[in-house]
């Protein structure tokens, strides 16, 4: 599904150039569930954002399902992160003035979706994360741990093949932690690919496969 060769990128500090990623060589089969960990600096976040087609590296291959992103246009690549990837960040990044099913209503509706149909999903994706009855609450009439579920039933709105989860637990007490990991592990069992990034150890245990990554390299898989 996923498969990165040789993967450099490198960031311009003043007259100092730093190397972010570092000849990455990284697969994920389907249906995996597997961490990168790794302290703040070491080229994770770095890692994501080339994974979820938000970066571009400076160079190497980064095949994702016998596609070369590389040789990819922009629609292609806009095409592929909307309908292959679903994405989970540590600060929610949910929209202030929209209830719960509405932030999920939005990435539906541009997929052009009606305003019916696409309410039904929202309501049945909040269901489905546990949060039957809190639909038409604001995110800030939510706990921190309720407005990340929310982001996951968001994420999982496109069906995407793969969840890229960055830090989702970051912004949570530990109780709200095991929760939301609790949701992921239940994602997996049912078939979902997921790509978790933390800095947390003991999160980082939960997954399948753990792939630990120091000053841009990928130095060692459990």
């Amino acid at each position: 599904m996923i498969k990165l060769e040789k993967i450099t990128k490198t960031f311009k500090m003043g007259d100092e150039t730093i190397k972010a990623l570092d000849n990455i060589d990284f697969v994920v089969e389907k249906s995996e569930f597997v961490s990168i960990i790794g302290p703040s600096g070491s080229g994770k976040s770095t890692l994501m954002n080339i994974l979820g087609l938000l970066d571009i590296p400076d160079s190497g291959k980064y095949i994702l399902d016998d596609i070369e992103v590389s040789t990819a246009t922009e629609n292609q690549l806009a095409n592929l992160r909307n309908n292959k990837i679903g994405f989970i960040f540590q600060n929610f990044n949910l929209l202030p003035k929209l209830k719960a099913f509405e932030n999920i209503q939005v990435p539906l509706i541009y997929k052009g979706y009606t305003n019916e149909d696409s309410k039904q999903i929202a309501y049945e994706l909040l269901k489905q994360v546990g949060l039957k009855g809190r639909e038409e609450h604001l995110p800030m009439q939510l706990s921190g741990g309720q407005q990340q579920r929310v982001a996951i039933a968001r994420a999982l709105s496109c069906k995407p093949e793969i969840i890229l989860a960055d830090e989702p637990t970051g912004a949570l007490d530990s109780k709200t932690s095991e929760e939301i990991i609790n949701q992921l592990e239940a994602l997996n069992n049912k078939g979902q690919t997921i790509i978790l990034i933390t800095h947390d150890e003991k999160v980082a245990r939960r997954a399948k496969r753990i792939v630990k990554i120091s000053d841009g390299k990928l130095y060692k898989e459990a």
